[in-house]
């Protein structure tokens, strides 16, 4: 590759096995977290990234693409003092290694710790690149990383065993692994600090009920969309068995319970819900026609 900003991703596929649109959903699930990972690096220091894509070829077992890291957002004043696109540019495509550099050595995060040799990596690259003395800077936050690692390893989960994903760049390429695991249960627990739990009676407008009772709940709740599971066992029998009519639309009187995680900013992590017991059904009123 000539540029110093192109860098390529290549999928090695067994043809004429699975799924067809396996690759596809692998390849583009990989272009979207590595974008969304350009921007998250991006964002430690004021200018706007675009990546544009261009699809080199596709040979026979394997499909191939190269992309350039586009820089934008920099004053003019402050290119002139240097080339600052060029150095970001550099500086994304050693990101980009060190990312999966380090997920190649990862088996499972489980805990805060397990991501703090990343986030050394990450900075020594900015150290490196000079960009430390762009104004406003800021390490990356530790809740993007993790989402950017999770939309990797779903990216990953769509090809079959033997199928594997190369990551290059000029002489250095490196396959990505694939024997990770992390979960967003996980990603929750990493991030939260504390937890707060609180129950009250609170009224909650049905979105999507569950019907199978194997699922959550779609409900709206103070103002938006929430999920929870319903905890009252003897409520749930009578829905199932049709003797309590529940619609979309319809709204229930229940004892909801808040479980809030905290970070270690003090910014919310995660909401999640679970109703304890349903008290009564709310209908909404009939609409009466008027004829004129």
């Amino acid at each position: 590759m000539e540029q110093d900003n192109a860098f390529e991703i290549k999928i090695d596929f067994a043809p004429g096995e699975g799924d067809p649109t396996r690759v596809f959903k692998a390849m583009s699930g990989l272009v979207d977290a590595i974008s969304a990972f350009d921007s998250h690096m991006a964002n430690s220091f004021d200018v706007l990234i675009d990546a544009s894509l261009v699809l080199d070829s596709v040979d026979p077992g394997s499909i191939k693409a190269k992309f350039r890291d586009i820089i934008a957002g920099i004053p003019d004043e402050q290119v002139k003092e240097g080339d600052w696109r060029k150095v970001i540019g550099v500086y994304l495509i050693r990101a980009k290694y060190q990312l999966l550099k380090w997920l190649d050595g990862t088996t499972k995060i489980s805990h805060r710790d397990d991501i703090r040799q990343l986030e050394g990596s990450l900075l020594r690259a900015a150290e490196e690149t000079g960009l430390k003395r762009l104004p406003a800077y800021n390490p990356p936050q530790i809740n993007l990383l993790l989402s950017v690692v999770h939309a990797i390893k779903k990216s990953l989960d769509e090809l079959q065993d033997d199928e594997i994903a190369t990551y290059s760049h000029g002489n250095q390429s490196i396959q990505i692994n694939r024997d990770f695991s992390i979960t967003l249960e996980t990603i929750r627990e990493v991030l939260t600090k504390e937890a707060v739990t609180s129950s009250c009676i609170q009224i909650v407008k049905v979105k999507k009920p569950d019907y199978l009772g194997q699922s959550m709940w779609g409900l709206q709740y103070d103002g938006r969309s929430i999920k929870a599971r319903i905890l009252d066992g003897d409520w749930l029998a009578k829905f199932q068995a049709r003797e309590v009519e529940v619609r979309p639309g319809d709204s229930l009187k229940v004892l909801l319970q808040e479980e809030i995680s905290y970070g270690y900013e003090k910014e919310v992590v995660d909401r999640h819900y679970e109703i304890k017991k349903v008290e009564q059904v709310i209908h909404p009123p009939t609409q009466q026609r008027i004829i004129f």
